[in-house]
């Protein structure tokens, strides 16, 4: 697949079925801030970035890649996002309105794998992780400055990783000036002995198709990595935002004792801007 078969992918995955690309969030002075609000019952954020960041983790490759975000909410439950795909909320809970700001909700987003031909040398013989559509369940709650999240994802392609991930972060967000909003938060990410196998694991058939490795190797469930997280986002008026994300992520458990795992701690970053109708 050349780059620009994958961007071709990536995009229309994106639009349609929107895969977990990053945490950046968009946010919101209040509605008469941000966006004309002309469309009844819809919001709508888009936008565009610039990504960094390792071709899988744990192998010493970077790559830079452009990538859309998406938000959009129609009458406040079903949605389209980048963070999660397309799905609904069972619950949501405004603080303006109710005692917490509470979304529980469901969606199907996109794993999108991993292709060998991406670091050749580093994931010889282990072949390519397929892309897989994900079941997803989330929760997110504010109490005050206070954000906390959950998200557990379930591969549904037999092609694809087919196990179970999930991730928790709790974090501290706010405006701090009329046009500047930051969020800085913690994460640990698990993985189910499914999971951490497609991206860190090697089978006998790998070892034997690959003259870098050569014994296999087995990891189990269990705590995948952790780290923390910075957001910003600058309103440049009622519709246009420039938006930044910078994570850093030190693998944990069987996933850095991993011989693929050359390089156990990393950085990735996005810069963009995004459109609010």
């Amino acid at each position: 697949m050349t780059k620009g078969d994958k961007m071709k992918n990536l995009i229309v995955a994106s639009l349609v079925i929107c895969a977990a690309i990053g945490n950046t969030a968009i946010a919101y002075a209040d509605d008469d801030e941000m966006g004309t609000r002309n469309w009844k019952d819809w919001d709508v954020t888009i936008g565009i970035g610039a990504e960094y960041e390792q071709v899988s983790p744990g192998i010493d490759k970077y790559e830079s890649e452009v990538q859309p975000y998406v938000d959009i909410e129609y009458k406040d439950i079903y949605f389209i996002k980048s963070q999660y795909g397309i799905g609904a909320y069972f619950l949501k809970l405004d603080e303006d309105k109710d005692a917490m700001d509470l979304e529980i909700g469901f969606a199907i987003g996109y794993d999108f794998g991993r292709e060998e031909k991406d670091a050749q040398k580093e994931l010889d013989g282990l072949g390519d992780v397929k892309g897989s559509a994900e079941a997803v369940m989330f929760v997110e709650t504010e109490i005050g400055p206070i954000e906390l999240e959950f998200e557990l994802a379930k591969g549904l392609g037999s092609k694809g990783h087919n196990g179970i991930h999930g991730e928790f972060e709790a974090g501290l967000d706010g405006m701090v000036t009329r046009n500047i909003f930051l969020s800085a938060g913690a994460f640990l990410t698990y993985g189910n002995s499914k999971y951490l196998q497609s991206y860190y694991g090697i089978t006998a058939e790998q070892a034997s198709n690959s003259s870098t490795y050569s014994a296999t190797y087995k990891p189990g469930s269990g705590l995948e990595s952790y780290g923390v997280g910075f957001d910003a986002q600058y309103m440049l008026n009622k519709n246009w935002s420039l938006f930044g994300m910078t994570e850093y992520t030190r693998l944990a458990g069987d996933a850095k004792d991993s011989p693929i795992a050359k390089d156990d701690s990393f950085f990735s970053s996005t810069l963009g801007v995004s459109y609010t109708f």
